[in-house]
């Protein structure tokens, strides 16, 4: 069986709540890369990665299982970490 390809780089915010997401394919290929799209002062990444924020690969079939209730605000997680 194959794994899917991840298709999208998706913000989690340190409740682990999803809080945006972007195709790979306008993104580069480390978590780095996809830090800076979401956030481009190099100051604010360093605060959030202190913070816990993390930006993961994700396929098609987590993204619609997981991130899709986080973005739509349909989620369970406790505390919903505000979009920066």
């Amino acid at each position: 069986m194959t794994t899917p390809a991840p298709e999208f780089w998706v913000r989690f915010g340190p409740t682990g709540c999803a809080t945006g997401s972007v195709r790979t394919e306008y993104v580069g290929l480390l978590p780095d890369d996809a830090h800076k799209e979401f956030t481009p002062r190099i100051a604010d990444r360093r605060r959030e990665a202190a913070e816990g924020w993390r930006h993961e690969l994700v396929d098609k079939d987590r993204w619609d299982a997981e991130i899709a209730p986080c973005l739509y605000r349909r989620c369970t997680h406790a505390a919903r970490t505000p979009s920066s």
